[in-house]
């Protein structure tokens, strides 16, 4: 993970990832649809996927492993902003 400065002293955090043929295609022809570049509408999927407690649930039931890695999605109180904590019954 390559961590540099965005526009306006933001922190910006560069993730690579690889992507069928066919799941690029799509990705961008919803750009154009959207007027976006392919990669700011790939990070805002990403997001959206993010503060999605349903979709995050269903990935960690799914994927998971281990109990003891497994995240809780919780909503902090003063910023509204969704945050994980980790699994207390590991």
């Amino acid at each position: 993970m390559i961590e540099g400065e965005g526009l306006g002293n933001k922190k910006v955090n560069r993730v690579n990832i690889s992507l069928t043929n066919k799941v690029n295609q799509k990705l961008c022809r919803l750009a154009v649809s959207c007027n976006l570049k392919p990669t700011t509408l790939a990070g805002m999927i990403v997001e959206v996927g993010l503060n999605n407690p349903v979709f995050i649930d269903q990935l960690q039931r799914e994927y998971g492993v281990h109990n003891a890695y497994k995240v809780v999605p919780v909503k902090d109180f003063n910023s509204g902003e969704l945050v994980f904590t980790l699994n207390e019954r590991a």
